[in-house]
């Protein structure tokens, strides 16, 4: 099983604005925003026709970039980043 985020939309915004991550995350049990972790109860998960699941989080408070993983168990996806503006 792999993690991957193709994409984030849109890579920067304020606290509070709705992102999607969109990839191969059928398996994410938890998004690392940064130094946090957040469970599945954060987050809105939805399959594609195409095979890649969309995920939708709303972007907690924050500063500067900060790097986004998806995690299961032991196993991570690439990194993306998000900017706060």
């Amino acid at each position: 099983m792999i993690l991957q985020i193709d994409s984030i939309d849109p890579a920067r915004g304020k606290p509070g604005v709705e992102v999607t991550l969109t990839g191969t995350l059928l398996q994410a049990q938890t998004l690392r925003w940064g130094d946090e972790d957040w469970d599945e109860t954060y987050w809105e998960g939805s399959a594609s026709g195409n095979g890649t699941v969309d995920i939708t989080f709303k972007v907690p408070p924050g500063a500067g970039t900060v790097q986004v993983v998806a995690l299961n168990g032991n196993e991570q996806s690439n990194v993306v980043e998000f900017t706060y503006v």
